[in-house]
């Protein structure tokens, strides 16, 4: 069962991809690029530094995480930009999205973790560390750390993409890396204080 969502989810991954070369082209590219590279810096940090959750055994692997678990950021990301984007009118491109099309992204990446979670759970893929505060199967600060990755990278895209492209490269490679990181060591550090 776990080979064939992991399957599944990479051709999801892929479809994706595709919609974004066809869509966005060069722009399209670079930010699924900047998300694979988000998911995989993140996802490595949760597993080698035991933050928030572990994995079942899976069978697809990138660095120390599951593939999966890497790719369904930059999946989950640009679903949730492109349907905010087409349900507020707001505008496609490289500069920072408005506060309208941020705010719907947050309640996209909400309603993932109400489905994700419970799924996830029901079939053992991941799991949550002893006496994380659920409801319904949904981790509370997965309400929090969905919502906060993909506003904050969309911000530092954003942000990045109004620079010129040496500018640009330099606040990605480092601005990656440093929100993922700063992503899943904050929300363990915000579990603690809240006893979540």
């Amino acid at each position: 069962m776990h080979l064939f969502i992991e399957l599944f989810t990479f051709g999801c991954f892929v479809a994706v991809l595709v919609h974004a070369a066809w869509c966005r082209e060069g722009e399209g590219l670079a930010l699924f690029g900047s998300l694979v590279a988000l998911g995989f810096v993140r996802e490595n940090a949760v597993v080698l530094r035991g933050l928030l959750y572990g994995f079942a055994p899976l069978h697809l692997m990138l660095g120390k995480a599951p593939l999966i678990a890497t790719i369904i950021w930059g999946f989950s990301i640009y679903a949730a930009l492109v349907w905010a984007q087409e349900a507020t009118g707001g505008p496609i491109g490289l500069r920072t999205p408005s506060v309208r099309v941020l705010g719907a992204v947050a309640l996209f990446m909400i309603a993932l973790a109400c489905f994700y979670e419970p799924f996830l759970r029901l079939i053992g893929m991941a799991r949550w560390q002893e006496g994380t505060r659920a409801t319904l199967g949904v981790p509370w600060i997965a309400l929090v750390g969905y919502p906060t990755l993909a506003v904050g990278f969309l911000a530092l895209w954003g942000g990045a993409a109004a620079r010129g492209a040496g500018v640009r490269f330099a606040v990605l490679v480092v601005g990656i890396p440093a929100l993922a990181l700063g992503h899943a060591f904050g929300l363990q550090a915000v579990k603690r204080a809240l006893g979540w």
